[in-house]
C-alpha cells in the first residue's frame, strides 16, 4: 500500500504570511518522499528526518532498577559516566552522598552500606573517586559497534549473543575508572567490576531548516543494561582513548562460573509422574546446596543463589516421559518393582561438572511431548496461512511452531562477600517460548510458496526496482553443492530402551513424509536435494537411540550460515533492528519451577508472543527470528535503440524471496549509522505448497521395506514427522 502526498501549488497561495522558498520546497519534497514510501511493511523511522544525530549515554544502574526494568526505561539516566554531547550539571545520583569519604560515612552509622565502608576502611578511596566524579569531566563517544546474534545460534545455541565495542575519548585526564567506581558506589556496589551499567541510545532528528523534529521518544530510544568486560587505554597528546568491550547484563549470567556446576548430581523420584517443573526445581536446589557447602568450607561468605524455572506458557506441569528422557541420554533406571513390592526409584536427570546447565535444560526440554518433531500436515497448515491485508506482522505467529529458548538474568545483592571481594549474585534462568518459522522445515521435493510476505514487518527492494531507499550493498553466498542429510543411525542399541517392546525395535518408521513430492521443474533454479548420511549418537551415558531427527533439526537451525543461500546486506541504520526485549534481564516470579515474568510483555509491545513491537517499532528477537522480503530485478537485455535496459515487471531475480535474519551488526562510526544483516534464504519457496494428500507410511525392518500403506492426516505420528531433517 502506498499513500500519496500532494504537494500544494505554491503559485495558488495568496496569503502574505505564507512565504515559500527553496527550503520550504525542499521540505515538501521530503514529505512527499516519506509519504510515498510503502506503509506496509513498516518504513525506517529515521527517514522522517532530513538529518539526525545518534546520542550515547553511559550511566549507572541500581539493584532496584535491575529488578524492575521498566524504571530505567521510563527514567532519565543518573550517575552519568560518559555522554556524546557532554555530561553537564546535576549529574550526581539522588542516592545519599555518605560514601564520599570516611568522615561523611559515619554520619549515618545505621546504614548497612556505610557500615560496610567503615568495616573495610574504604571510605577514603571512594571519597577521592567521588570528588573526581562530581567534577563532571566530559568523556565522549567516538565509535560504537554492536553485533547481535538473536534467537538460536551456533555460539550459544538457545540463548542470544551480543558483543558491544565502544571507543571513548577523554580530552584531558584519565578519570574513566574513577568515575566508574564512584558511579557504582553511588548505587551501593563496592565491586564496580561486576556492577551493572546502562548504555542509552537516542536519535535526535532535524528538518531542512535545522529545526528539531519531535517524534515519539520510545521509537528512537533504546536502553541496554551492560557488563564491562575489557578496557584498553591509549594515552597520547590528544587525550585518553578507551576501547571497551561489554555484553548485555543478562548475558553476564552465561559465563562459565555460573553455567557449569561444581558438583555432580542426580534428580530422583519414586513416582512416575514427576513434572518438568519438579525437575528444574530439583536442579535449582542441588546448585544452591553446592553453594551453601562452599560457604561452610569458607570458599565464600555469602553464597550465590540460583532461580531456575520454566515459563508457564510451556506447560511445565506436564509429567516427564522417562522413555524420551532415556533417549535424550539423561537417565539411568533401577529395577521397577511391582505393586506391593519394595519401592523403586527412577533417576530423571544426571549431570557432572562437565555438563553445562544450559545443555542439561535443553536436553530436558527436547523430551517435552508438546514440543518435539512436527508432522507434515502441521507444516502444511502453517505455510498455507495468508494475510488478509493491512500491516499485521504479529499475525504471522500462525506460521510458526512453538519451541523454547533460555533467557537469563543476574542481580547483584547488597551483600558484599569479603572473601571473594564481590557482591553475591542471584542467577536467574528461565526456559521460555521461542517460535520457529515453519519455513525452516522445508526439505527436498517439498515446496512452500511465499505466503509469509503478507506478514513481514520489513521489506527491501534493491537494484533495478526503482524503490531502493535503504540498501547500500548486497553480497550473496550460494553453495551450489548444498544438500540436506537424511539421517540413518547405525550405532544406537535400542534393546536398552526403557518401556519399548523389543519386537517393535526392529522396525524403523519414516512417516509424515508425502509420496507426492514435487517433480523436477525447469523453472526451479534453487532446488534443495538430500542425501543419506550417518547419525552418530553421543556415547556419554547413552542408553537409547534418541530422536536423531529432532537433534538434527536443532543443529541445523542453530548453524544458519551453513545453509544454501546466505546474504550479507548493508543498509542505512534502522532502530527497528536494534531491538529491545532481548537486552532485558529475566525477572520471573518463580512458583515451584513454573514462572511468569510480569515485565517482559511491556518490552514486547504488550503481549509476550509479539514478533513485532508496534509501540517501539522494532523486532522482538527473543520471540522469533525476524523474517524479511527481499526483491531485486535483473534486466533481460539492453535496448540499443533507446539506450535503456529492458526490464519486465515480473522479472524478479533468482535470489529474491523470504529471508531469515540470523545476525545484525550495528555500526556507529564517525556519525554514520549503518547495519549489516546476515540472512538465510528459506528453501523451496518458488512453488505452490505441496499438498498433504497421498501420504504413505513406510515401515522398514532391518533396513528392508516391509510395508507401504496410505496414511491419512489424523494418523500421522508427531514424533516422527520432522520435516527439517528431510
Amino acid at each position: 500500500m502506498v499513500r500519496k502526498y500532494i504537494r500544494p501549488d505554491i503559485g495558488s497561495i495568496t496569503n502574505d504570511k505564507q512565504k515559500f522558498n527553496q527550503y520550504t520546497a525542499a521540505g515538501y519534497d521530503r514529505k512527499r518522499t516519506i509519504n510515498e514510501l510503502p506503509l506496509n511493511p513498516d518504513p525506517n523511522i529515521l527517514h522522517k528526518f532530513a538529518s539526525y544525530n545518534t546520542l550515547f549515554t553511559l550511566s549507572a544502574l541500581s539493584s532496584r532498577e535491575i529488578r524492575n526494568p521498566k524504571i530505567f526505561f521510563k527514567s532519565k539516566p543518573h550517575d552519568i559516566i560518559a555522554r556524546s554531547g557532554g555530561i553537564g550539571d546535576s549529574n550526581f545520583s539522588s542516592h545519599t552522598e555518605a560514601s564520599a569519604n570516611l568522615r561523611e560515612s559515619r554520619r549515618n552509622p545505621n546504614d548497612e552500606f556505610n557500615k560496610l565502608l567503615d568495616k573495610g576502611r574504604t571510605g577514603a578511596s571512594l571519597g577521592k573517586a567521588s570528588r573526581t566524579f562530581k567534577k563532571d569531566r566530559d568523556i565522549y563517544f567516538k565509535n560504537v559497534e554492536l553485533i547481535s546474534v538473536p534467537g538460536l545460534n551456533a555460539k550459544a545455541r538457545l540463548t542470544s549473543v551480543t558483543n558491544i565495542k565502544m571507543e571513548l575519548v577523554e580530552p584531558s585526564g584519565i578519570t574513566l575508572i574513577e568515575k566508574i567506581k564512584a558511579a557504582a558506589a553511588n548505587n551501593k556496589y563496592l565491586d564496580h567490576l561486576d556492577a551493572p551499567y546502562l548504555l542509552t541510545v537516542e536519535f535526535k532528528g532535524f528538518d531542512e531548516n535545522g529545526k528539531q523534529l519531535l517524534t515519539d521518544s520510545d521509537y528512537v530510544k533504546r536502553v541496554i543494561p551492560i557488563k564491562l568486560i575489557t578496557m584498553d587505554i591509549d594515552v597520547n597528546q590528544g587525550g585518553s582513548y578507551y576501547n571497551i568491550q561489554a555484553v548485555p547484563y543478562n548475558e553476564f549470567a552465561l559465563t562459565n562460573v555460573y553455567m557449569y556446576p561444581r558438583t555432580s548430581g542426580t534428580l530422583r523420584s519414586n513416582k512416575l509422574n514427576l513434572r518438568f517443573q519438579d525437575a528444574v526445581q530439583d536442579l535449582q536446589n542441588i546448585l544452591n546446596d553446592q553453594n551453601e557447602q562452599e560457604s561452610r568450607s569458607h570458599f565464600n561468605e555469602f553464597p550465590d543463589r540460583y532461580d531456575i524455572s520454566i515459563s508457564d506458557k510451556l506447560d511445565p506441569g506436564v509429567a516427564l516421559d522417562y522413555k524420551l528422557l532415556q533417549q535424550a541420554d539423561m537417565t539411568q533406571t533401577t529395577v521397577n518393582a511391582d505393586t506391593g513390592d519394595e519401592a523403586f526409584e527412577l533417576t530423571a536427570i544426571k549431570f557432572s561438572p562437565n555438563d553445562n546447565i544450559l545443555m542439561t535444560l535443553e536436553n530436558l526440554m527436547k523430551t517435552h511431548p508438546l514440543y518435539g518433531a512436527k508432522a507434515f500436515d502441521e507444516w502444511k497448515t502453517a505455510v498455507e496461512n495468508r494475510g488478509i491485508g493491512g500491516f499485521q506482522p504479529n499475525e504471522g505467529i500462525k506460521m510458526h511452531f512453538k519451541y523454547f529458548r533460555i533467557r537469563t538474568g543476574i542481580e547483584p545483592t547488597s551483600k558484599f562477600d569479603t572473601i571473594r571481594q564481590t557482591n553475591s549474585k542471584i542467577i536467574r534462568i528461565v526456559v521460555e517460548p521461542f517460535y520457529i518459522s515453519a519455513y525452516n522445515l522445508g526439505t527436498a521435493g517439498i515446496t512452500q510458496d511465499k505466503n509469509y510476505r503478507s506478514y513481514v514487518a520489513k521489506a527491501y527492494n534493491y537494484i533495478f526496482t526503482g524503490d531502493n531507499v535503504d540498501i547500500l550493498d548486497l553480497n550473496i553466498n550460494y553453495k551450489v553443492a548444498y544438500y540436506q542429510s537424511k539421517l540413518k543411525d547405525l550405532e544406537a542399541n535400542e534393546a536398552r530402551s526403557f518401556g519399548i517392546d523389543t519386537k517393535e525395535q526392529n522396525a524403523e518408521v519414516d512417516s509424515a513424509t508425502p509420496d507426492n513430492r514435487e517433480k523436477w521443474r525447469a523453472d526451479q533454479f534453487l532446488p534443495t536435494k538430500s542425501e543419506v548420511g550417518l547419525y552418530k549418537s553421543t556415547t556419554d551415558g547413552r542408553t537409547g537411540k534418541g530422536d536423531d531427527k529432532l537433534d538434527a533439526f536443532f543443529d541445523a537451525i542453530t548453524n544458519p550460515t551453513a545453509d544454501m543461500v546466505v546474504v550479507n546486506m548493508e543498509i542505512l541504520g534502522d532502530p527497528a533492528w536494534l531491538g529491545q526485549s532481548q537486552f532485558i534481564p529475566a525477572t520471573p516470579t518463580n512458583a515451584n519451577g513454573s514462572s511468569n515474568d510480569n515485565n517482559i510483555d511491556f518490552f514486547r509491545g504488550g503481549e509476550t508472543d509479539n514478533i513485532w513491537n508496534a509501540k517501539l517499532k522494532c523486532f522482538n528477537y527473543d520471540v522469533a527470528d525476524p523474517v524479511i522480503n527481499l526483491t531485486f530485478k535483473t534486466p533481460q537485455d539492453f535496448d540499443d535503440k533507446q539506450g535503456v535496459y529492458e526490464l519486465s515487471s515480473a522479472e524478479d531475480a533468482v535470489f529474491s524471496g523470504l529471508y531469515r535474519v540470523t545476525q545484525v551488526a550495528h555500526n556507529f562510526t564517525d556519525g554514520r549509522f549503518s547495519q549489516n544483516l546476515t540472512m538465510v534464504r528459506f528453501n523451496n519457496q518458488d512453488g505452490r505448497v505441496t499438498p498433504v494428500t497421498g501420504n504413505e507410511k513406510i515401515v522398514k525392518t532391518k533396513g528392508v521395506i516391509t510395508k507401504i500403506a496410505p496414511m491419512g492426516q489424523n494418523r500421522i505420528e508427531e514424533r516422527y514427522g520432522t520435516l527439517g531433517s528431510s
